[in-house]
């Protein structure tokens, strides 16, 4: 893998009728779990681990509805390393399948740091 792949991870997911609310839209807490998941791979390619944990959230900002049937990109990129953690941006876009009309929906900052076997936090590689 190289260095670019290892900052920047792209993961897809259809919009399926259990996924969203009365209004046919995705529920926010599913969006956030579907980012943390794309943080985490991204952090976990970083970090040269086998685990990260999450251990804040920063400004996550939901500004545009994503409705059943479309497909979401979600975009990571591992922004800075700190010795044991890292900060992970992640977009999500709103995709239409059948005319790829795309759409930034959500933004937010994650900040993951690499655990060992044990739980405890070990030591991240530098950015290049």
């Amino acid at each position: 893998m190289t260095e670019a792949q290892a900052q920047e991870t792209r993961v897809c997911q259809f919009v399926f009728p259990g996924d969203t609310n009365h209004l046919g839209t995705l529920y926010g807490g599913t969006l956030m779990a579907w980012m943390d998941s794309a943080a985490a791979v991204a952090g976990v390619r970083r970090a040269g681990s086998a685990a990260v944990v999450t251990a804040a959230v920063d400004g996550l900002t939901f500004r545009v509805a994503i409705h059943q049937g479309e497909l979401v990109e979600l975009v990571s990129v591992v922004e800075s390393v700190g010795r044991t953690s890292m900060k992970v941006r992640v977009e999500a876009y709103r995709e239409d399948p059948a005319t790829t009309e795309r759409e930034l929906c959500t933004a937010g900052t994650f900040t993951m740091v690499a655990v060992d076997d044990h739980g405890a936090p070990t030591v991240v590689r530098p950015l290049p």
